[in-house]
């Protein structure tokens, strides 16, 4: 569910489906409809992530954790987000959920994409160490242009819920006053086979091509309202940002 607030109301809610899966378990997401690095009906490919170069996703976050002090607390790695259907893939923003030797929640890694070829990341932990509980909410300044149709200003704020069986996440966006609201809401799990790879297909065609053209679909509705086109700015050489609880 994706909700504009100001300077007018633009709200839809899309049904769409992630995988989601421990990075130094990579390999086990071969199946018959389920290719690694490779086309299929579905498929990831390790270049879509991380440093984009195909190399290790485990080490890349890794060393992101890294720079809070926190990596030796990591224990997991759950990479969630959409996989490539017939070798195409669009990913708003991608999740890694990096838990201690408990399996309790220490760090979030947010990869974003936006539709010119960008990204940028947003490491979501407590300075203290301390872990993350589902009722915190994390703010950190926006650094990274994504919709057209807002300035690069303002600020994030994260919460998130990972569990067996419940995954929750909320972002919301402000400005002087509340902008934007962005919830992704996980309802139910299916284990991860061809049987169900296949009724992910039938049910939801051609997903991560739905996701690009409803993205421009919406963008067409926002113009339509008589909102302002904000052209895109430089990307700051930066390409973290830091919660700042």
């Amino acid at each position: 569910m994706h909700k504009r607030l100001v300077p007018r109301v633009n709200q839809f809610v899309y049904e769409v489906f992630y995988i989601c899966f421990d990075v130094a378990k990579i390999n086990n997401l071969t199946k018959k409809f389920f290719s690694l690095n490779k086309f299929n009906l579905f498929s990831f490919y390790e270049k879509d992530y991380g440093p984009k170069d195909g190399s290790s996703i485990e080490n890349w976050a890794k060393n992101i954790l890294k720079t809070q002090q926190i990596d030796k607390k990591i224990n997991k790695i759950f990479l969630f987000t959409h996989p490539r259907v017939l070798g195409y893939v669009f990913n708003p923003a991608s999740f890694l959920f990096c838990l201690d030797e408990n399996e309790k929640l220490q760090a979030v890694i947010v990869q974003v994409n936006n539709t010119f070829g960008e990204n940028h990341c947003y490491l979501i932990s407590n300075k203290d160490g301390s872990l993350i509980l589902q009722n915190q909410w994390f703010e950190a300044d926006k650094e990274f242009h994504v919709s057209p149709f807002f300035k690069l200003e303002g600020f994030y704020k994260f919460r998130f819920i990972f569990e067996q069986n419940k995954i929750a996440i909320w972002i919301d966006y402000f400005t002087n006053e509340k902008t934007l609201l962005t919830s992704v809401i996980y309802k139910k799990q299916v284990d991860f086979d061809d049987l169900n790879l296949i009724f992910a297909f039938i049910k939801i065609p051609f997903m991560t091509l739905k996701v690009i053209i409803l993205i421009h679909i919406q963008a067409l509705k926002i113009v339509f309202k008589k909102i302002k086109y904000i052209a895109k700015p430089e990307q700051k050489i930066t390409k973290i940002t830091l919660t700042k609880n």
